[in-house]
């Protein structure tokens, strides 16, 4: 199962998500649910990096992601970042609504 964490501020706003695991909908390679979290997660780094100009840590590995969005952000590249963000959070659950027994979503305001 892909277990997706997201870590909301008290303004609602996405600070942090995870993606950890594997849906095994079919043999590794061929799997369409993972192809797409993965797919929405990743692109969601690069549209950071290049669309946004803003260097955000993460971690990538066989089967996980993180990410942690910075603080010390202007309101302009805040509501950009919401933009990307949210459209990912729609997507990840677009796909749970067709494999909802392959998707976990942990959405939180800490």
């Amino acid at each position: 199962m892909v277990k997706i964490y997201i870590k909301r501020n008290k303004e609602k706003e996405i600070i942090e998500f995870t993606v950890l695991g594997h849906a095994n909908t079919d043999e590794y390679g061929k799997d369409i649910v993972c192809a797409a979290v993965s797919v929405l997660s990743q692109t969601i780094i690069l549209g950071l990096y290049d669309v946004i100009k803003i260097q955000v840590p993460y971690e990538i590995d066989e089967g996980y992601l993180t990410c942690k969005i910075p603080t010390n952000l202007t309101q302009r590249q805040r509501e950009d970042i919401n933009i990307l963000l949210d459209t990912m959070f729609m997507g990840i659950k677009s796909i749970k609504e067709s494999y909802d027994e392959y998707i976990d979503i942990h959405d939180k305001e800490v």
